[in-house]
Parts: structure tokens; C-alpha cells; sequence
């Protein structure tokens, strides 16, 4: 289910920067060591760290590199502030107002016999009532199928590395930045063409089967900070079967948060990037933007099995 995991986890340096994979070991389970990058000169130096988005509880995500480059940083960047209570309404707005078909439409009447009848069995399986999943719009349908279908797995929404991230900076005093608002991340749904947003849906149904290995395999490379399984999991077929989607989801943000970046990178002092793995991984991300700039861009905080171990 590859729009599941692109998108619904939403929200790498390019391949030939990585390391071979054999030479990086997994880490034990229950740790995890996100893939992270680094850029400095002579009076700045900021850390890129790949997150994801919905955690098991018990997942011990902060490796060394990550606590290293959180306690060094003045200012921690994420890509929306989504944990104040203005924000959590603006959300709730924008889902009651624009997630819903009009009165009398209902999404099974959109699908093909087929779809609607795989759209019923999906959502018995996930132990929600098609009464209400069939008033929402495609795009709603398809987030709503995709975080239970996390959840369902023992994932926790608030475990996230954002969420705990965004906490702890906040504990600490630290400078928060955002490069989106609440609002700029909905509309990249809720603006879609009506055929794209309809092909999240379809695509997802159609793809359902697939979902438990696709998902374990996406959420492995991240763990292990594989970066250029990230790129091949979650940017490689987007960019094949919805470049547009794929541009704006992933290109056209990049594009803008890197003018952040390097606008930072011209002042002094120490930052913390934290944004969804998807965002560095691949031709277009965030390293590869910046090194196009002319920015010396490395791998950060590489740690083996042993290393872990020792950690633990």
C-alpha cells in the first residue's frame, strides 16, 4: 500500500551518499536510529533528523546522535506547530467543514462496484462502522483508514517523534520554529483535484493486502536509518504512478524549507531540523536541495547493533 505509507506516515540523502548497507548492523529491537544529516560552517551547524510520525509507546528513538545534536541546538525546527489548542481546533474546523460530502452523497456512491465493496470489507477489518467512514471525502476516508490501520498495530499517535520532540523542546525552553501552519498542511488534502484525491482512496483499497509487509518494511528502514530503502518505499512509486502529488507533498516543501535552511545557515548559532523521513530521502530532499546550494551536507550519528547494546 505505498500512498498508505508515503502519505498517511506523513506526514535521505540521495543513494549515493549512503554507506553500503552492509556495513550498518540493525539495531536491537525496541531502539531505533533515524536517519540524521549535518551541515555547519564557521558559526552555525544544523542537524536534519528523519522522523516518524506515529511510534510504538515503548520505541527508545533518542540514539546518541539524537540527544547530542537536541542538547547542542538553540532553536528546534518542525514542520507545523499541531499541539496547541488553537491548532487542534483549526484541525476540527477543517475536517467538520471541508472532510464531508454534501448531504446525500456518500463515498460508496463515488466508487466503482468493487472499491465500495473492498471499502466496507477495510473497514470491518479495522473495526469501524461504514456508516462512518461513507459521509467523509475521499481524502478524509484515506487518512482516516490509514492512522487506524497504524494504530491497529499497537502504534500510538502521541508517541510520535514530533510530538515528543516538540514537548521536550518546549520543557527545555528552546527557540520553536515551524517552516508550515496547520492550515498550509491541510490544504495540501483538501486542495487536491477531485481525481487525484479520489486515486488515494482507490489506490489504498486496491493495494490493502499488501499493507502489513510494505508498512513493516517502511518502518525497519526508518529504525535502522536505511535512508535509501525510505527513498524506495515511500518517494519511488509517487513519483512514477502522482508526480503531482509527489510535487507537492514532497518537491515543492522541500524547495521552501531549504530557502529556511540556508537563510539560517548565512546567521550563527545551532538548529535542530525534525521532519518526516519521506523529506530526506531522495534526489529531491532536503540534503540533496541543500547541496545544490553549495552546502556540505554528511551523515550524521551512523550507530551500529553493538553500539546500541552498549546504550542500552
Amino acid at each position: 500500500m505505498r500512498f498508505f505509507r508515503r502519505l498517511a506516515v506523513l506526514f535521505a540523502a540521495a543513494a549515493f551518499c549512503l554507506p553500503p548497507a552492509a556495513a550498518r548492523e540493525a539495531p536491537p529491537p525496541g531502539t531505533a536510529v533515524p536517519p540524521m544529516w549535518r551541515l555547519a560552517d564557521a558559526d552555525s551547524e544544523i542537524w536534519l533528523l528523519g522522523t516518524f510520525h506515529i511510534l510504538p509507546k515503548e520505541l527508545d528513538w533518542r540514539s546518541p546522535p539524537v540527544a547530542a545534536a537536541f542538547d547542542a541546538a538553540e532553536t528546534v525546527w518542525f514542520e507545523a506547530e499541531v499541539d496547541t489548542p488553537a491548532a487542534r481546533q483549526k484541525t476540527v474546523q477543517v475536517v467538520m467543514t471541508q472532510g464531508f460530502n454534501p448531504p446525500g452523497e456518500t463515498l460508496s456512491a463515488m466508487l466503482a462496484p468493487e472499491d465500495a465493496r473492498r471499502l466496507a470489507e477495510v473497514a470491518r477489518e479495522l473495526g469501524l462502522p461504514l456508516s462512518a467512514i461513507d459521509p467523509m471525502r475521499p481524502w478524509q476516508a484515506f487518512l482516516t483508514l490509514s492512522v487506524q490501520f497504524i494504530v491497529n498495530q499497537g502504534f500510538d499517535p502521541g508517541s510520535g517523534v514530533e510530538t515528543k520532540l516538540l514537548a521536550e523542546a518546549r520543557a527545555a525552553g528552546r527557540e520553536l520554529r515551524f517552516f508550515e501552519t496547520v492550515e498550509e498542511q491541510l490544504a495540501l488534502f483538501t486542495s487536491l483535484d477531485p481525481e487525484t484525491e479520489k486515486k488515494l482512496l482507490v489506490v489504498t483499497l486496491r493495494e490493502w493486502d499488501k499493507q502489513q509487509e510494505q508498512f513493516d518494511a517502511l518502518f525497519e528502514a526508518w529504525r535502522t536509518g536505511d535512508a535509501e530503502s525510505i527513498d524506495q518505499l515511500m518517494n519511488e512509486t509517487l513519483r512514477a504512478e502522482a508526480p503531482k502529488v509527489y510535487d507537492a507533498l514532497i518537491v515543492r516543501r522541500n524547495e521552501a524549507w531549504t530557502e529556511e535552511i540556508a537563510h539560517v545557515m548565512a546567521g550563527s548559532g545551532r538548529a535542530l531540523v525534525a521532519v518526516g523521513a519521506a523529506h530526506l530521502a531522495g534526489d529531491r530532499s532536503l540534503p540533496a536541495l541543500l547541496r545544490e546550494k553549495g552546502f556540505a551536507v554528511e551523515r550524521y550519528g551512523l550507530e551500529t547493533a553493538e553500539q546500541a547494546d552498549v546504550r542500552n
